[in-house]
This record gives structure tokens, C-alpha cells and sequence, in this order.
């Protein structure tokens, strides 16, 4: 399945706005996952040594490393989803192997692709939406977002739904969370002011990243399929909803709930459906890397918390970074991990951590031929290199 970024730091913009405003993160999400967006009118495509070279003139809402839904292309081969490997004010360029030297003719367009075919959205209201997954493999489960409120929308997640009010095996339940559920940031301010935001995902999960301050505090939440510790199948319910407890917008720092923290303890902001032996009941899960070193106690949620302080950054042995898979641990397991998703083993706080939101690794040892990208949860952009505050995305994939 591809990977597929979105964000709102394409030079050319065009791409959704997210801000403190009724409705706002429904709308973004119905041009990311359903409808793309960004649709432009394409003045040439020319293809020479097996790339493409796009020209929009009026602009374009491409990134490096965002995928292009090509089509009315002559010949053929040109059209459909096309990662750009390269990006300037008024082109594109992605591969274009087996297709000979030559202009594309025909009246061609160019947008965002969205997420995939796995996603719909088969029940909405009044900033209401249901969003589920429907491709092949998938656990299909359902978010249901509550998005009438200006900071924070609110939600929770369903096994299935038959309308946007009723759905079948909710989770977190209403004694985990109180009506109208989770909290998934958007602004600290109920206004119009956009806030950046970053969207990482494949047809069966993704990552919603939000500059909820606009000044490098980003928090992020997730929606899909783990990936089963049980691979045999026989885990057909191992899917999560990962969000927020309150309302952590005007928060100068990250906490518990964040997807940049790996605490092992007895409570986290992690909810699965049911047991792995597929019995029902709303599971309050933690997040827990797959390696670690004890580091004194979390004594606010009552256990040991895991901290990986005990590696330096760069690796004195080797020079390296280090990155570890998080795991949903639960009832003394180990249900599954985050698919694409990594925690920094090392403490990235010293003199050798000047990268910045954003970076991207070309090479890592544990990700061999992908490229990882480097993403700040802490309160300022001076504080990237604490080690709560930057995990990283595997942004070439595939994750599954």
C-alpha cells in the first residue's frame, strides 16, 4: 500500500486550512482522505531519460515527497498517482520509466491524490463525519467526528456504524471518555487563523499532526489498523483510536496522551475495541517501545515510565541514530505496533541534534531504502531535540 504525505508547508499552497473554526478539520479531511485537492490545469508534461517534468504555470500545491493524481495525459502511462521527486515554483517531476522521450498531449489536470480507495465517508451532519476503511485486509473500523466546536473537535471510534449517531462497539466507551469523546486539536484560538498541519497515512491508518500554537508545538493523534503481534490472522480487531484526554491546545508542551510519548504504564491514550480473543470491551492501551531503559517513576499514572536516556546522540560507536517500533501493550502484552511509526532511542538533546521539524533522513540503517522524517512535538522549535518531542514517520513505506 503507498505512503502518502500532505501537509501545509507546500510552497504553493492551495491545500486545506485548519483552524479554530467550526468545521475545519471535517473539511480537511474530506480533501485528504476522499476528494484530493489543489486541481490544476497542466501546461505541459515532458518526458526525457524516464522523467516527467510537469509545468503548471499558475501554481501548484505539491511537495517533495506528496503524490500527484495525473490524468488526461496521451500516453497513458503518465496518468494516476505519481510521487514528485522534485519541486519548484511552477513544476513537478516524478519517474517515468518505460515511457519514451516525448510532450504529452491531451487536456491534463494535476491535484493532490488522496489518501486512497480504503477510505470513505458513508454518514455526515451539521460538522459531523463518519470516516471508515474499506480496503482489502482491513479491520474496518469507523471514526466519528464531532467537529462543531472551535479548538478541538471531539470524537470516538466504532466497530461499525449504520448513521452518523449509532454505531456498534465504541471505543473509548462513554466511562473512558466522556460524551462527545476524545479531543483532536485544531487551534489555540477560536478564530480563522491557520495552523500548520501534517498528514501521514496509508489506506488502512493514518497520523494527524497540528501546530496547535503555530510556534512548533505539534500534537498528534492516529486512526487505523496496528500492525498484529499476532500475525496468524486470528486478530481481527486490532485497530485503534489514539487521541487526547483534554483539551491540550494552549498546552506550551506535549503529555501523556501524545503520540511522541512512550510511557509504560497502566494507561495511555490508546483504545482498541476489544480483546485479541475478540471479546468486547473498550480497551485503555499504552504505548511502549521496543526498546528501553527504566527511568524512575511516572508517579501521576501510578507506574514505572520508560525513557531511553541511556543512548547518546550520535551513537559513539558507530555514529548512528537509533530508532525503536512502539508497541500497543495491554493486559500484560503486547497487542500490536504503530505501522510506519518510530521512537528515537537515543537522547537527542546534545550539541549533535540540530535538525529541525520536518528533516528527513535519505538513509537509515533500520529503514533501509525509505526515507524517515524527523517530527517536532515540543513546545518550540529550540526545543526539537528533547526526546519527548521528536518521533519519526517512515514517509516512503509501505508500512504493511
Amino acid at each position: 500500500m503507498s505512503v502518502k504525505i500532505y501537509s501545509s508547508y507546500a510552497a504553493g499552497g492551495g491545500h486545506p486550512v485548519l483552524s479554530g473554526t467550526a468545521g475545519a478539520l471535517i473539511s480537511l479531511l474530506d480533501a485528504v482522505l476522499i476528494n484530493g485537492y489543489g486541481l490544476k490545469t497542466v501546461d505541459s508534461i515532458v518526458v526525457a531519460g524516464n522523467v516527467a517534468t510537469v509545468t503548471i504555470n499558475a501554481g501548484h500545491s505539491f511537495e517533495l515527497g506528496s503524490t500527484a493524481l495525473i490524468a488526461g495525459a496521451t500516453p497513458a502511462g503518465l496518468n494516476g498517482d505519481k510521487v514528485v521527486t522534485y519541486v519548484s515554483t511552477t513544476q513537478i517531476k516524478f519517474a517515468a520509466p518505460g515511457i519514451a522521450d516525448q510532450t504529452a498531449t491531451g487536456t491534463i489536470t494535476a491535484k493532490v491524490s488522496p489518501l486512497g480507495q480504503g477510505w470513505s465517508k458513508p454518514f455526515s451532519g451539521t460538522n459531523l463525519a463518519a470516516y471508515t476503511l474499506t480496503a482489502a485486509g482491513s479491520f474496518g473500523g469507523y471514526l466519528r467526528l464531532d467537529d462543531t466546536g472551535t479548538t478541538n473537535a471531539r470524537g470516538y471510534a466504532y466497530e461499525s456504524m449504520t448513521d452518523i449517531n449509532t454505531g456498534v462497539n465504541q471505543f473509548p466507551s462513554t466511562a473512558q471518555m466522556a460524551s462527545p469523546g476524545l479531543y483532536f486539536p485544531k487551534s489555540n484560538t477560536a478564530n480563522a487563523t491557520a495552523r500548520n498541519w501534517m498528514l501521514f497515512g496509508d489506506e488502512r491508518g493514518f497520523y494527524m499532526w497540528v501546530e496547535a500554537l503555530n510556534a512548533g508545538n505539534g500534537q498528534m493523534w492516529f486512526f487505523g489498523d496496528l500492525l498484529p503481534q499476532n500475525t496468524s490472522g486470528a486478530d481481527v480487531y486490532a485497530m485503534a483510536l489514539a487521541g487526547f484526554a483534554a483539551d491540550y491546545t494552549a498546552s506550551g508542551s506535549v503529555n501523556g496522551n501524545d503520540m511522541s510519548w512512550s510511557w509504560g504504564v497502566t494507561a495511555g491514550g490508546v483504545y482498541l475495541p476489544r480483546q485479541a480473543n475478540r471479546q468486547v470491551s473498550s480497551i485503555n492501551a499504552y504505548r511502549c517501545g521496543a526498546m528501553h531503559q527504566q527511568q524512575g517513576t511516572q508517579t501521576a499514572s501510578g507506574g514505572t515510565s520508560y525513557l531511553y536516556v541511556g543512548n547518546t546522540f550520535p551513537g559513539p560507536h558507530d555514529n548512528g541514530v537509533l530508532i525503536t517500533a512502539v508497541n500497543v501493550v495491554h493486559d500484560g502484552g503486547i497487542r500490536g505496533q504503530f505501522p510506519g511509526f518510530y521512537h528515537f532511542t537515543q537522547n537527542m538533546s546534545g550539541a549533535g541534534w540540530p535538525i529541525p521539524n520536518r528533516y528527513r533522513f535519505a538513509t537509515l540503517d533500520a529503514l533501509p531504502g525509505r526515507q524517515g522524517m524527523a517530527v517536532s512535538h515540543a513546545a518550540s522549535t529550540s526545543a526539537v531535540g528533547t526526546l519527548w518531542g521528536v518521533t519519526l514517520l517512515d514517509v516512503t513505506g509501505p508500512w504493511r
